[in-house]
């Protein structure tokens, strides 16, 4: 991977759907807000627009760690703008510190993700290692 500057930064916006409020599999709706768990999915999704650009040809990135804080709620409609940015990497470990606010600018989440940088061959060893024989 080539290296990526100190404070380089990927933007992802999102406006929240129902479909984005929680809503568990097993205890059903629970309350009509953005849903901590997407909040995870889309601090992800900003981290690995990190990575793109500098990933070298046959490598891929898959996440090994994401950490959160939901810090205010958000409903179906509002526009929620998360900002990665890269603070460091160690070996082949990228971490990216992520702030979610509303339009307003209102902090509604804060937290970091990992990637870690491996062959995709790698990637898709474990995946098949993974895979139950059907």
């Amino acid at each position: 991977m080539r290296p990526i500057p100190a404070g380089y930064e990927a933007r992802l916006v999102v406006v929240v759907t129902e479909a984005m409020t929680v809503d568990f599999e097993e205890l059903g709706r629970v309350h009509p807000v953005y849903a901590t768990y997407w909040l995870c999915k889309h601090m992800e999704e900003a981290g690995r627009k990190i990575i793109l650009p500098f990933l070298e040809e046959g490598e891929e990135g898959i996440g090994s760690a994401v950490s959160a804080r939901h810090l205010a709620p958000a409903v179906a409609g509002q526009r929620v703008e998360i900002v990665a940015e890269h603070v460091g990497t160690v070996r082949n470990r990228v971490t990216v510190r992520c702030r979610a606010t509303l339009e307003a600018g209102k902090l509604i989440g804060e937290g970091e993700t990992e990637q870690t940088i491996l062959p995709r061959k790698r990637i898709e060893e474990l995946i098949r290692a993974a895979t139950p024989d059907c």
